[in-house]
């Protein structure tokens, strides 16, 4: 593994991940930056201190995408200052995520972490996300929006396209992005052997949403944390990066092999499905009962089915954490698709009294014509996380 304090890199992507790690190295944590010569210096330094007062072996890994301000240079000189400092210098290459992925493929620790180069992110949240491992968690997240965190004065529009970047996100994948409460944070560690080996490719500047759709993610942890002021320079965001995220999203969205909960779920609804035209089939031509009540019940057992495997299998990383929260999943859900199934049984009708076409047949049209929606409209309501 290498260990050289300062690596120029001209050109061309990483993808991978080694399973590998030294012994001796607990945290590497990278720290991506564009033009943050005036804040990288403090930065290190309270990060160095903090981790060398708590006893954690580290390395931090500065990613510099050429800055013109020269930031690579100026962290370069600190290696003689801090030892456990290596600095990466990327030529004709740039992106906050792709970044990210480039120093943890560089990275020697047992967790590969990642924090803002600007001192938005509070350093001394990451002795509460390490804590987080003794759980058995993959991912230790820092989240602006449970209680305790926050944003400072950002202007309606900013929020407005937060909100709706995490909106879309849960529409598109409700799977990967309804596991953690903030998909838009830039401030987590996972542990390496959860997305060694996967092929990540990220977009833009959202590397979270890549680890927890490709990587092998079973339980997430949060903590939550206040979004800090920056003390000098400038935002980054910028319009084309919410073209980046949206990008990301249909990448992730149209390649659900890569996504184990979106196969999970998808699997859920199609098993769901064929469970719900079985039963119907059996109690409306076998024991003979009338069509809205045949479409009722079998509606209800497809119902239940589905409950019991979105949460013990597709979203089984988020178990509940006491009766409350599970019960107001199995409620939520099951309001959900039983207004659903109302509106089936009433089109059924409908469509019986307005058509020539048989009665299975009808209800197979409608079965497979509304389950979708049904289903995401139910994880959608149900397997979000709570903000607690």
């Amino acid at each position: 593994m290498s260990t050289e304090s300062f690596i120029c890199l001209d050109g061309g992507q990483v993808n991978q991940i080694a399973s590998d790690h030294h012994p001796e190295v607990t945290l590497s944590l990278v720290i991506p930056t564009f033009n943050e010569a005036e804040n990288i210096p403090t930065l290190i330094r309270r990060l160095n201190h903090l981790l060398d007062e708590n006893h954690i072996s580290h390395e931090l890994i500065v990613v510099d995408d050429d800055s013109p301000d020269k930031t690579w240079e100026i962290a370069r000189e600190m290696t003689e200052e801090i030892s456990s400092l290596r600095v990466i210098r990327r030529v004709g290459e740039s992106g906050l995520a792709t970044a990210v992925v480039c120093g943890w493929a560089h990275a020697n620790g047992k967790f590969l972490g990642v924090i803002d180069g600007d001192g938005q992110h509070p350093p001394e949240l990451l002795l509460d996300l390490l804590s987080k491992f003794d759980e058995e968690v993959e991912v230790a997240v820092a989240s602006r929006h449970l209680p305790g965190g926050g944003v400072p004065n950002w202007s309606s529009m900013r929020r407005l396209l937060s909100k709706g970047a995490q909106a879309l996100g849960l529409l598109l994948l409700p799977g990967t992005v309804g596991r953690v409460t903030d998909p838009m944070s830039g401030y987590f560690i996972v542990d390496r052997k959860a997305i060694a080996g996967c092929d990540l490719q990220p977009v833009g500047y959202k590397i979270l949403l890549e680890v927890l759709a490709r990587g092998k993610i079973n339980k997430v942890a949060e903590s939550p944390y206040y979004f800090q002021l920056r003390e000098s320079g400038s935002s980054k965001v910028r319009a084309i990066h919410y073209l980046h995220y949206l990008r990301h999203l249909l990448r992730l969205r149209v390649d659900p092999l890569r996504s184990q909960a979106l196969v999970r779920y998808f699997g859920v609804s199609l098993i769901a499905l064929v469970i719900d035209a079985v039963f119907f089939f059996w109690i409306f031509e076998g024991v003979g009962w009338n069509l809205t009540r045949s479409a009722l019940l079998s509606g209800e057992v497809g119902i239940i089915f589905t409950i019991l495997l979105l949460d013990l299998w597709t979203f089984a990383g988020r178990p509940a954490r006491n009766f409350t929260d599970r019960f107001r999943r199995l409620l939520g859900v099951q309001i959900a698709l039983g207004i659903l199934l109302v509106g089936r049984l009433i089109l059924i009708n409908a469509l019986i009294t307005w058509t020539t076409l048989e009665a299975f047949t009808v209800f197979l049209i409608v079965l497979i014509g509304t389950s979708p929606t049904g289903h995401l409209l139910g994880s959608r309501l149900t397997w979000r996380p709570t903000r607690r």
